[in-house]
């Protein structure tokens, strides 16, 4: 077998201090701190395997977390940009910006190539076989260390499964022969087969971890995170069998007569979590916007008793993200960057009222004609479901020593629209009836510059605690695995499988009623993935689930996002008697066009060059 690769002491504390996963301190006891570590000493002393498993964490996890950007984060491309809930804002955004154009979704996007990935796969089962031989730690400590390596093994191949469908299986290293590479070109197993090994390894190494953690193992993987990730793939793997397809022989999609297995299988990994009495909802502020909003906050830290898994982030040890700088809003970036994330209109009206009556703002009087007229801005959001406000910065909302001030531009007493026209850092000035007005809000409202284009921007996990507004500076922990998805797996599950409403709607109703909002007589798949949709927004779960449910490529009217370009609120001031009223407008961005064969990622050309074992997936074969 090929020996690990020679590591550095300095990458082991590197990886020591990853991602909060453990501690810094007395990471490695040894004499000799000069040279290599080789592969022998590793497995010779107890802490050295303990920092190389911290750095498959480190490394092997794909999170769709705060700084994975498609093509750099100058072009706002993720998950969340790339779903229904919200549009880059940058000017000059390859996809977004020209609006005569369309953005047709690119055959790379989000792609995980095999030649990166795989490093991380085959360190993994170099892990495990070398466990078996070492007399560094006991028999109970290398199951612990067994189950641990392979649910990061587990994640790993969840995250490729979700892009492309089938991969190859390698459970154990590969022997490597530099007179023979053909006994490393292994073929792509079904789609399948890949949830089947997912869901089993969830299942066989669940009891062998532990139920909670504390100190500095307090991040790694326990009962519950195993349980997560079976309760999401099978979820995925229930979807994919009944709304996609099987093609290239089972390659990609899974024949529809599993679905009922898989939502079965997730249904069950739920209800196991929920028995474990480890996790709560957390309700601990009676101010339901703010409560919601610090459940993602910096300030409780992910310490909050119902992030099941996260990834923590720590300045110090030189792991930190550029989200706050990358997502502020104009006024409050600190110079540069900022305004990444701009929520739509549509997202925004698909948080209800708390009286549980449908989200559509209420613009205009009974005649659809009269605009109502608002003494403030905000005042237009009264009512609405408390987590929009956990979850958005709309027009007018608090923040810091402020407000968030987003302004389209002045109407004159006689009527005439003065529209903003430059960034708001810049002139905005208008005469209106012999005053000088700015059209502009201090955080947007033109059609130009790196401002949001909608009116809004994203709350969910911003440090409004940050003073140093700089890249690489925030420390917020992204959540992986919370208690709130898990509620809403049991309750999508529970509808596919059927026969199990009150289950389904008691689930739902805890979310509803933790968040404020009027709970639900009825239940039905549409509330369900509704729910879903308003409470993990911007968790980056919004794109992956329009895939699983084969809906991306529907037109925008039917709920896809064909044709989804995203409509901006327009707040205007009135000089007239000093109130505010709207409109809605289309920002400058592009129509949107997904096709089918978007569901699944174009493999890397090289992957199939180094490997011609590997079949192209459909749609993309020239």
């Amino acid at each position: 077998m090929k020996q690990i690769s020679k590591i550095y002491k300095g990458f082991l504390l590197l990886a020591l201090c990853t991602a909060g996963l453990s501690s810094c301190k007395d990471y490695l006891d040894r004499e000799d701190t000069s040279g290599f570590i080789t592969n022998d000493q590793i497995w010779k002393n107890s802490k050295a395997i303990d920092a190389v498993l911290v750095n498959l964490y480190d490394g092997g996890l794909r999170l769709d977390e705060f700084d994975d950007w498609y093509t750099g984060k100058e072009n706002n491309l993720n998950p969340t940009a790339l779903s229904d809930e919200a549009q880059g804002s940058y000017q000059k955004d390859p996809a977004f910006s020209n609006a005569n154009t369309v953005y047709t979704y690119g055959d790379y996007l989000f792609e995980d190539k095999f030649s990166d990935r795989y490093v991380h796969i085959r360190r993994a089962n170099e892990f495990l076989l070398n466990l078996e031989n070492t007399d560094a730690v006991n028999d109970e400590q290398k199951q612990a260390y067994n189950a641990e390596v392979r649910f990061v093994r587990a994640m790993e191949y969840f995250s490729s499964v979700k892009r492309y469908g089938g991969v190859p299986l390698l459970v154990e290293p590969q022997e490597f022969n530099p007179s023979d590479f053909t006994v490393l070109q292994v073929p792509r197993n079904t789609e399948q087969e890949c949830y089947d090994f997912i869901i089993n390894e969830c299942k066989a190494i669940a009891d062998f971890l532990p139920v909670t953690r504390s100190g500095s193992e307090q991040y790694r993987a326990t009962k519950g995170a195993a349980l997560a990730l079976l309760s999401r793939a099978a979820l995925y793997a229930g979807s994919i069998a009944k709304y996609g397809s099987v093609q290239i022989n089972g390659l990609v999609g899974i024949p529809s007569s599993e679905a009922t297995h898989y939502f079965t299988e997730s249904y069950n990994a739920s209800k196991e979590i929920f028995a474990l009495n480890v996790y709560h909802l957390y309700d601990e502020n009676a101010d339901k916007a703010q409560n919601f909003y610090d459940l993602f906050s910096k300030a409780v830290n992910g310490n909050n008793g119902e992030y099941i898994f996260q990834k923590q982030y720590s300045l110090s040890g030189g792991k930190a993200h550029s989200w706050d700088k990358m997502n502020a809003p104009f006024s409050y970036r600190g110079g540069g960057w900022g305004c990444g994330m701009a929520p739509t209109l549509e997202m925004v009206e698909e948080f209800e009222y708390t009286d549980g009556t449908d989200g559509k703002l209420k613009l205009f009087e009974d005649d659809g004609v009269t605009p109502i007229r608002y003494d403030d801005p905000y005042e237009l959001f009264d009512g609405k479901d408390p987590r929009l406000f956990g979850s958005v910065y709309v027009p007018g909302s608090p923040l810091k020593d402020s407000k968030v001030e987003w302004l389209r531009g002045i109407i004159g007493a006689d009527g005439t629209r003065y529209q903003a026209y430059n960034q708001p850092d810049k002139d905005n000035s208008v005469m209106v009836d012999g005053k000088k007005y700015s059209a502009s809000g201090k955080d947007g409202g033109a059609d130009i510059g790196d401002a949001s284009k909608t009116g809004f921007y994203e709350r969910k996990f911003f440090d409004e605690t940050q003073t140093n507004m700089d890249m690489g500076k925030s420390e917020t922990p992204w959540v992986v695995f919370r208690l709130g998805e898990i509620y809403l797996n049991l309750a999508e599950a529970c509808m596919e499988i059927g026969g199990k409403d009150g289950e389904a709607l008691d689930a739902v109703n805890a979310i509803r009623e933790r968040a404020g909002i009027k709970l639900l007589n009825e239940i039905s798949l549409e509330k369900v993935r509704h729910e879903r949709r308003v409470e993990l927004a911007f968790e980056k779960q919004r794109y992956w689930d329009m895939k699983r449910w084969h809906i991306a490529h529907l037109d925008v009217k039917q709920g896809g996002l064909t044709n989804f370009r995203g409509t901006a609120l327009y707040p205007w001031y009135n000089v007239s008697d000093g109130k505010y009223t709207f409109t809605t407008g289309v920002p400058p961005k592009q129509l949107r066009s997904f096709l089918e064969k978007n569901y699944y990622i174009r493999l890397n050309n090289t992957d199939i060059s180094t490997n011609p074992k590997l079949i192209q997936n459909p749609g993309y074969e020239n």
